[in-house]
Formats: C-alpha cells, sequence, structure tokens
C-alpha cells in the first residue's frame, strides 16, 4: 500500500512537470507563427561621414497591415497603385515619417532631408501584396566627436521587427555606440530564423564617433532597389492555396485535402497547448462522443474566431487594430485555462476534505486513511470519476480555439481581394477541421490506452506463478496509477499553465513574431 501512495505522489508531480513542461513549450523558432503577417517592420542604418550623417530608413509592411493600407494608396480602387497614385502617396507619407524620426548632437536636434524615396509591393502570400517603402535620409549639421542620439518613433503601436545599425565610413572611428554594426536583417529582406522568437527591438541608438580622417558622404545617383518577393514567413503553404490557378474540381478537392493536412500540422505545433488540453480531457476520463465533441468546438471556434477577426480587419482596423486582440484573445484563453484547473480540482478531489488528503499523500503522510481515500475516492462522488460536463467541454473548446492562426486570416483577406470568397471559407473550415481531427485522434488514442490499461489491470491476478506476466502486470499496475493520477495531476498543471499565461497576457504590450 505504501508503494502504491509514493507511486501515486510521484505519478502526480511527473504529470505537473511534465504536462506544463509541454503546454509552455516555446514554438519552433524557424516558424514566425502567429504574427508575422500582422508585422510593421522598421530598419534604419546611421551611415557615418565627415561631413554629413546618412540615415537609410525602411518599412516593410506584411501582408495585413499593407492590405489596410491599400486604400490610402490606390484612390481608385483599381487593385493596381499607378505611378502616379504611389508618388502621391510618398508625398504624404515621407513627412509623416520624417516627423517620428529624431536625430540630435549634443542634446540639439539636426533636421533630416530626403534625398531619394522609393516605393514597392513585392509579393507575399496568397497573392496579397506586402508593401516596402525606402527612404535615404541626410543631415549636414553634425560635428566630428559629438554626441548622437536617434530614436524611432514610427508605428510604436504596431508589432514587428526593430532593427538600427551604425556603418561608418572609410576613416570613419566609431568609439561609442549602443547600436550594433552587424546588419542582421539584410535590411528587412531576411530575418533571421533563430531570433524570430525574440525579435528584434532597437529604437534608439546613442554614439559617438571621430570622423576627421573619414571620407566625405558619396553623390547620390539613384534610388534603392527593391526585392521582387517578401520575407518567408510561416504558413506560406496553407495561404499558397487561396492563389491557385485553373480551379478544377479536382483541384478543389486537391486543395481541400492539403487544407486538411496544414490544420493537422498546425495542431500538432509546440507551444499552443492543444494537445496538452486534450490529454488533460482524457484524464478526466471522458468519452468518445466528448472526444468528439470537444474536436468539433474547437473547429467551429477557430472558424468563427477567423471570421471575427477578418472583419475587424476590414472594417474596423480604424478603432482597433487587429492584432491587438490577440493579447486579449490570450488572456481570455489563460483564465479559462485556469479555471478549468480550478474547477476540476474541486470535482476530482471531492472538494476541500479530499484536496487536503491529496496534498497530505503528496507529503508522505496520512497512512491508511489516505490511501484508502486514493484507492476508493472515485466511488465518493458522482463528479469524481465521471466525464467532464459539457460546459467544461465547451470551455475548452474555446481555450484551444480562441486564437486564430494568422495564416487563415490571410486566406480570407486574399479571398476577399481575389473574389474568391466561397474557396476562402472552405480552405478555412477545412484547416480548421484538420486542426481538430488531429486532437480528436490524440483524445480517442488515450482513452483507448486507459482503457487497455484497466483491462489488463483486472487480469493481473491471473499472472500468479508466471514471474515474465508477473513483471509485465506489475508495469501495467504502475500505468495504471499514472493514469489515475492524471486528472489530478492534469488539474495542477492547468493552474500553473494559467497562471503563467495570464501574467504573460496581463504583461504583454508588445508581442513576437514567432
Amino acid at each position: 500500500m505504501t508503494f502504491r501512495v509514493t507511486a501515486t505522489a510521484v505519478a502526480i508531480a511527473v504529470s505537473v512537470l511534465a504536462l506544463t513542461a509541454f503546454a509552455l513549450a516555446p514554438p519552433p523558432s524557424a516558424e514566425a507563427h502567429p504574427l508575422g503577417n500582422f508585422t510593421v517592420n522598421r530598419y534604419s542604418r546611421l551611415e557615418l561621414y565627415s561631413d554629413a550623417i546618412r540615415v537609410r530608413y525602411v518599412l516593410d509592411m506584411a501582408e495585413i497591415p499593407a492590405f489596410q493600407e491599400m486604400d490610402d494608396i490606390d484612390l481608385d480602387g483599381d487593385g493596381q497603385p499607378s505611378a502616379s497614385e504611389n508618388e502621391a502617396y510618398l508625398e504624404r507619407k515621407s513627412p509623416e515619417i520624417l516627423n517620428n524620426l529624431h536625430l540630435t548632437e549634443d542634446g540639439s536636434p539636426l533636421d533630416l532631408r530626403v534625398l531619394t524615396r522609393d516605393i514597392s509591393f513585392p509579393e507575399g502570400q496568397a497573392g496579397l501584396r506586402t508593401l516596402r517603402l525606402n527612404l535615404l535620409l541626410e543631415t549636414a549639421g553634425a560635428s566630428s566627436l559629438g554626441a548622437i542620439q536617434y530614436r524611432d518613433d514610427n508605428y510604436s503601436d504596431r508589432i514587428g521587427w526593430k532593427e538600427i545599425v551604425v556603418q561608418p565610413a572609410d576613416g570613419t572611428s566609431l568609439l561609442t555606440s549602443t547600436a550594433s554594426m552587424e546588419d542582421i536583417s539584410h535590411e528587412l529582406t531576411a530575418y533571421p530564423a533563430d531570433l524570430l522568437s525574440s525579435p528584434l527591438d532597437v529604437r534608439e541608438a546613442h554614439l559617438s564617433f571621430d570622423a576627421s580622417g573619414g571620407a566625405a558622404a558619396p553623390a547620390v545617383t539613384a534610388a534603392l532597389s527593391a526585392p521582387q518577393k517578401a520575407p518567408s514567413r510561416a504558413g506560406a503553404g496553407f495561404a499558397s492555396l487561396i492563389d491557385t490557378d485553373n480551379l478544377t474540381l479536382p483541384v478543389l478537392l486537391l486543395s481541400l485535402l492539403l487544407a486538411l493536412g496544414f490544420g493537422a500540422i498546425h495542431a500538432l505545433e509546440p507551444g499552443h497547448g492543444k494537445t496538452f488540453l486534450a490529454a488533460y480531457f482524457v484524464g478526466v476520463k471522458g468519452t468518445t462522443r466528448q472526444a468528439l465533441s470537444l474536436g468539433l468546438t474547437i473547429a467551429v471556434t477557430h472558424t468563427i474566431g477567423v471570421l471575427a477577426i477578418g472583419l475587424v480587419t476590414l472594417f474596423g482596423s480604424r478603432f482597433i487594430l487587429p492584432e491587438k486582440l490577440y493579447p486579449g484573445l490570450s488572456l481570455a484563453s489563460a483564465l479559462m485555462i485556469l479555471a478549468l484547473g480550478l474547477r476540476l480540482i474541486a470535482a476530482r478531489a471531492g472538494g476541500r476534505r479530499s484536496l487536503r488528503r491529496i496534498l497530505a499523500v503528496i507529503r508522505g503522510h496520512g497512512g491508511h486513511e489516505h490511501n484508502h481515500s486514493l484507492a476508493h475516492g472515485h466511488t465518493h462522488g458522482r463528479s469524481g470519476d465521471g466525464a467532464p460536463p459539457w460546459k467544461s467541454l465547451v470551455a475548452l473548446g474555446l481555450a484551444d480555439g480562441l486564437t486564430p492562426s494568422p495564416s487563415a486570416l490571410v486566406v480570407l483577406l486574399a479571398a476577399v481581394s481575389l473574389n474568391r470568397i466561397g474557396l476562402g471559407l472552405l480552405l478555412i473550415v477545412a484547416f480548421s477541421l484538420g486542426l481538430a481531427a488531429v486532437l480528436t485522434l490524440v483524445c480517442l488514442g488515450l482513452i483507448y490506452a486507459r482503457r487497455l490499461f484497466d483491462w489488463m489491470s483486472a487480469r493481473k491476478d491471473s499472472t500468479a506463478g508466471n514471474p515474465y506476466l508477473g513483471r509485465l502486470a506489475g508495469t501495467i499496475g504502475s500505468g495504471t496509477v499514472l493514469f489515475r493520477a492524471a486528472p489530478i495531476g492534469g488539474a495542477f498543471a492547468l493552474i500553473a499553465v494559467g497562471l503563467v499565461l495570464t501574467v504573460r497576457a496581463l504583461s504583454q504590450s508588445d508581442l513576437p513574431i514567432l
């Protein structure tokens, strides 16, 4: 009996640690999920010459902000910005950018003037354009050995990569600098995969330099060249399905099948907590029907979330930025997880008395009374051994599907832009169903695994006299202890995850690109 109590305590501890670590595991750094398509990225390179300081400024808008900005560029609404429309936009936009760039020497402001300016629309995901604006700015007021301060306040409320680089000319000595001399993103054309989970956020630089023997600023002959394609972002495979040519019935069926696959891959990515919540659901002895209901709830919630944020992007972005909804959705999801954990502890432990017994077992005290409560506590309450009520299933599904994939939102916006709304909706539904299918399969697999352990454990008495079967029965018995402890371990793990995610959501003023 002592062994069983110890094994149960260990099982609970392992469940809490393993499930919490799994739920909080960061996503792979090579992926730009979830907000890469929302980003407004800024780059400044301070070029130090003997007679001037030049600022090479690049603004890179991903698909969603570029889609929103197009209303201010394509004034005739024909979908193709003309040269005159581009020039008019630059005429309005350049002073706005300059007003938010602050360059000072020893506290005194330096005036920047525009030498060249250019705008282009590199091809992005799903046939959508991105926006790339290049400015070459110059000030001739700086002197050698001066203390220079530079600050970029453009789009301070938007998420994205923010980089400042210092480049001394030949013969110029950089004395001090808070900014790097290394161009990490190559002027916002290639974002390093290992930094996407923690993107650069450099908006200000302080430096001093000696340009007494440095080269003078060269003459400007042409505007900066722009790449033909936008930097790669996560979700490109799924987003490309909306831009399929020759949409015949076989191609449509293949596209829907691929959308299912992309949804399944999305469900398996770490850091989302979906698989963890599904495993927890199985821990509370859910049924096959409830596993299917949970998957359907997640699919419906994810689809509705995409449509809701899509409507905000299309019609409400002047009042609320769509990416600002994600922290709120994350907070709501975290609070649901926390509430579910607290509710499960109350339900599985049979109230405060049973909770005190379990804590006593974990501390190694309590004797036979606590052993008895663990061995037979599942018979003392209707909620302790039963499957979760439908309200908990709905809350669990909402917590999983509440924050939709931005690549699905890109598909929706591209569908509107290409007048393929029907296809876009079908792809989003297929993506959501693929996501739900994986979660359902995980639930069903663990349900039947638990039933197998219970069945094998019930037959362990028939192994008497056979040492090999006896060892197998002992292993199965340990596994059964783990399964029986999983609900309590899952409850404590959910509370831990909910607390961490709640704190993270409350303190999240600027979401990572991820």
